[in-house]
Parts: structure tokens; C-alpha cells; sequence
């Protein structure tokens, strides 16, 4: 079906799919070239598992397109209708931020959107503001808290203005049918600052998607780490570390550098592989440099999905050096695979980690304190760690924590009549 446009009114239902649970996802970003990360997984997910009944489209934005038509596109093996109505590139920042061409373009035109019949779903601030008087059911994902997108770190613009994010917060709440935070204590603290929706929020946990990221065995596992040694043209025959993540302030790449040269002066052996690229990799590569461990090292980019899966099967241990997070979805990835986690004291993986026996939150912010734990998990029986790892992410597998979310959006859509 793709490329064959729709008209520029609204997604009409598909005369196949009488009954179906039409669920509209609102985000500036390209689902044609959507980039990895944690908000992207939630998405994919959100699409792929989607029960037969869900009829999905999305209004985002493109590079190319022309605007404010729709067309099909295939998207996590689903085909689905997209209409972009901003122009913008993932991962090129220009002067106006795409969020911001995005509500322009959303208000300027918005009496185009005919959407009676429609559940709306949002997954950035900012971008329900020109829908807010629709006449639809509208559900939100915070995916990171106000104080992260306003902190010293973040590459949210939004962190300059963090009393206006705050109010616009507020706002979108009172609109929302439901809120959902995947951090437990987040959730918590929205709930008190915002008292009057508290009954609208709740928890929903960044999830692993199981067709991905699960454990393979002994033999398989050794098959990946052999293909590895090729690829790097380097013998991996000591501990194999992974950090997959941007490259930029809010994953603290440069803690990773600490961490790795204070774990390989205990295990000369050690390599790591660093998944991911940013505006930090030349410091994150002086930083190895002056430490020694440069040779140890790997940068392999950004890679496929599929490819950070096999990576996760080969190693021996996943490193977050996050300086704020809310998930993050890696570190629930990594567990589903098998691999344990040593991680800052961020987001709702360190508390998975910690309470599984899974592998490490550090004590403190230095690299000392994960090597100390890097050390602990190597010197671990492999098997028991890594069948702990993945029991603790079977309760953040994509089919169990998306039921309850499906279920809401069905009663969205008979409560309004758009079924």
C-alpha cells in the first residue's frame, strides 16, 4: 500500500475494518526514518504489538513529503497512514525547533484535521497544544520528567525555559483522559505537583521487545562473539562490555571513559563497544587516549536494532552512565537478553537492577564505583547471572506491560463511540 496518498481531510477508516479502535499518534518525528532511542522503541512497540482490531495513524513530520497529505507506509510490519505536516530531519537541528514548526503548522491548519471517531496519543510537551479543544479522547506518555528536560545536560531546548514547560505541563494534563510515566517515582511526583488529575496518571513501565532482545544459548552466544573478533579484526577473549546510547550530556558518555579505564587497569583484556554516536565521541575518544584504553575501545556507530540485539547476546555486561533517565528502554532491552546491567543510580532500570540480583546501580557517580561493580558481575557464575537478568525483565516484556494500554484505548474509543 505505500505510497498511495489519501486526501488531505482525515484517515478515514478502512471500509475492512468496521469496529476497529482507530488510535491517532501525534509526534514530530518521521516514522519513515525514525531514529533508535527510548521514546522511538515506545512507539515502534506501541504499533507493532498492537492487536488486529487497532486501526493506526500518524501525524508527524518528513524531510521530503509533501505536507498535510495522507499516505501508507509500512511501519513495524504494519501498514499504516502518515501525514506529515512539518518538514524536519531526525537527528539535524536548524534554528526554529521542529516541536515548534510542528504546533505552528498544527495551528495554522489544524480545521484540515477532521478526527470524530479518533483516540489521540502524544509523546512529546508542547505537541497537544493546538489540538486541545478537539472533540476526541487524548492520552499522553511523559517519557522524561520536567526537571530532566529543564537540567543542566539535556538537549531539550525546553531547558531554557523550564517555568513555561512546567505551565504548559499543567495544561496538557487537565486535557488528558490518562497520563502515563514510566518511572514509578516520576509518576509519584506528578501526582503531587499536579493533585487535581492525580487519578488520571499512572505508571507504565518502558517495555523490551521480546521478538528482539531475549537470551540465545551457549553455542549461539559464542557463534556471536567469534563473528565479532572478525569484524574488529581484534581476539575477544576477556570480559566484553557494551554501552549503547547517544553520545551526548544526558548518558554522560565521559563517565563511560572513567569507568572503562579504571575496570581495564583490573582487566587488561577488556573491550568495549560503544554503540552510538553524538556531538561528545571526540572527547569520549581523547579521554581513552589519555587513559590508554583507546585501543580497547570500539565505535561502532548507531546500529539496527537487530544488531544491538546481538550485541547484547555476545556481552558480558551492559554500562549506563546515564547523568538523569527515566527508563532507560537499554537497560530493560539488555536484561531481556540476558545481560546484566551496571548502571548510575538513574531511572527505573537501576531499580529493576538493584532488585533482581541482576547486576549493579553504582554507588556513586565515578568510575571506580562501576568498576567495582563491572567486577562484581565477571566474577559471577555466568549462567545463574544471566538467567537472573532475564527474569527480572519478564515482567517489562512488550506483551505484558501493553495489555493494560490496549485495553484503555478500546474503552477510549467505546466510551466516545469511535469504534
Amino acid at each position: 500500500m505505500s505510497g498511495a496518498a489519501l486526501g488531505p481531510a482525515a484517515p478515514a477508516a478502512s471500509p475492512d475494518r468496521a469496529g476497529a479502535v482507530r488510535l491517532l499518534i501525534v509526534m514530530p518525528n518521521d516514522p519513515e526514518r525514525m531514529r533508535i532511542g527510548g521514546i522511538a522503541s515506545f512507539v515502534r512497540g506501541l504499533v507493532k504489538f498492537a492487536p488486529a482490531d487497532f486501526d493506526i495513524a500518524f501525524v508527524g513530520v518528513t524531510a521530503d513529503r509533501p505536507l498535510w497529505e495522507w499516505r501508507w507506509i509500512e511501519f513495524e510490519g504494519r501498514d499504516l497512514r502518515f501525514m506529515p505536516i512539518a518538514h524536519g530531519r531526525p537527528g539535524v537541528r536548524s534554528r526554529t525547533p521542529v516541536a515548534l514548526r510542528f504546533a505552528g503548522s498544527m495551528l495554522l491548519h489544524r480545521r484540515a484535521l477532521r478526527l470524530d471517531g479518533w483516540v489521540a496519543s502524544f509523546h512529546r510537551p508542547g505537541t497537544e497544544i493546538a489540538m486541545r479543544d478537539f472533540k476526541m479522547p487524548m492520552w499522553r506518555v511523559v517519557h522524561l520528567a520536567v526537571e530532566d528536560l529543564s537540567t543542566h545536560g539535556s538537549e531539550s531546548r525546553w531547558r531554557r525555559i523550564p517555568g513555561p514547560l512546567a505551565s504548559l505541563e499543567r495544561r496538557a494534563f487537565r486535557r488528558m483522559d490518562r497520563v502515563y510515566v514510566v518511572n514509578q517515582q516520576v509518576a509519584d511526583a506528578y501526582r503531587r505537583r499536579f493533585p487535581e488529575v492525580a487519578d488520571r496518571i499512572r505508571f507504565l513501565p518502558n517495555w523490551a521487545d521480546p521478538t528482539l532482545f531475549h537470551p540465545v544459548d551457549a553455542a549461539a552466544r559464542q557463534a556471536l562473539r567469534s563473528s565479532l573478533a572478525a569484524e574488529i579484526n581484534q581476539p575477544v577473549d576477556g570480559p566484553l562490555l557494551l554501552y549503547a546510547g547517544r553520545l551526548e550530556g544526558q548518558k554522560d558518555p565521559l563517565l563511560l571513559a572513567d569507568a572503562f579505564a579504571a575496570f581495564a587497569s583490573r582487566q587488561p583484556a577488556a573491550r568495549l563497544l560503544i554503540a552510538g554516536e553524538g556531538t561528545l565521541e571526540p572527547h569520549v575518544r581523547a579521554r581513552l587516549h589519555v587513559a590508554g584504553t583507546f585501543e580497547r575501545a570500539h565505535f561502532l556507530g548507531t546500529v539496527p536494532r537487530q544488531r544491538l540485539a546481538e550485541l547484547m547476546q555476545a556481552a558480558d555486561a551492559m554500562l549506563i552512565t546515564s547523568a538523569f533517565e527515566t527508563g532507560p528502554t537499554v537497560g530493560l532491552e539488555a536484561l531481556a537478553c540476558g545481560l546484566p546491567v551496571v548502571t548510575t543510580a538513574v531511572g527505573q532500570v537501576s531499580r529493576v537492577v538493584a532488585g533482581g540480583g541482576a547486576g549493579v546501580t553504582a554507588a556513586s557517580r565515578t568510575g571506580d564505583a562501576l568498576a567495582d561493580g563491572l567486577a562484581w558481575v565477571v566474577n559471577q557464575p555466568d549462567a545463574q547471572l544471566r538467567a537472573a537478568s532475564a527474569a527480572a525483565a519478564a515482567p517489562y516484556l512488550a506483551d505484558r506491560v501493553l495489555e493494560e494500554l490496549y485495553a484503555y484505548n478500546r474503552e477510549l474509543a467505546t466510551r466516545s463511540g469511535a469504534t
